[in-house]
């Protein structure tokens, strides 16, 4: 037996239909918001984007103002050095000259200090042992050794220490043929002053003195 059921078939149609037309809605819904997401999606990457740019060209800038600001800088202190630098050489060369010209002053200033306590050694060695004289008349004579005429300079008071045998001290110690003694106030005691047929000794405490200085300030 057939089927009971009676099939309307307009109203299949119009089912068909409406279900059709609401799948194109949804469908038509769909595209547009697929194309408003696109839209959105391209207008964030655009953004992105120009962020980006800007952070890049942000970076580039502060780094070309940097990279300025050290040149300027640098040229600036180059050119400040340039007009200091000969006035610090100068006035260090300055300074050298006055640390060396002191230097030379007070080298001389102790080699005039020691010589004074070397005189007043020397004087005082030949007041408490007036015998000395012997020993230093015997280092001058020693110079003129060889000669034939000897005039002997010295101090009455070291003609005294010497005695009655002064020229033949002399002649011992020289070996001259001819010698004579003259007393000298102006000799300090213990030096002398020779002349010789072929020169002068200056053997005075002072000469000796000013020599040994004259070495000394050469030495430094």
């Amino acid at each position: 037996m057939g089927s009971k059921i009676a099939y309307n078939f307009n109203d299949i149609e119009k089912r068909c239909e409406e279900y059709i037309l609401n799948v194109r809605n949804q469908t038509r819904q769909m595209i547009i918001d697929a194309h408003q997401e696109a839209e959105q999606i391209k207008q964030e990457a655009f953004l992105a984007g120009k962020q980006q740019g800007l952070e890049e060209a942000q970076h580039e800038v502060e780094a070309s103002i940097q990279s300025r600001s050290e040149e300027i800088a640098s040229r600036s202190v180059e050119e400040r050095l340039g007009t200091i630098y000969p006035a610090m050489q100068a006035a260090v060369e300055g300074l050298q000259n006055e640390q060396v010209n002191w230097r030379k002053t007070w080298d001389a200033m102790a080699v005039d200090i020691c010589l004074c306590i070397a005189e007043k050694l020397i004087r005082h060695e030949l007041k408490s042992h007036p015998e000395s004289v012997n020993v230093m008349m015997s280092e001058a004579l020693k110079l003129a050794s060889g000669t034939q005429h000897i005039r002997f300079h010295m101090n009455p008071s070291d003609v005294a220490q010497l005695g009655e045998g002064t020229k033949a001290f002399i002649t011992n110690l020289t070996g001259c043929q001819s010698c004579e003694v003259i007393e000298d106030e102006s000799i300090s005691s213990g030096g002398c002053f020779i002349e010789t047929q072929h020169g002068t000794i200056d053997a005075t405490i002072e000469a000796q003195l000013e020599r040994i200085s004259q070495e000394l300030i050469i030495q430094n």
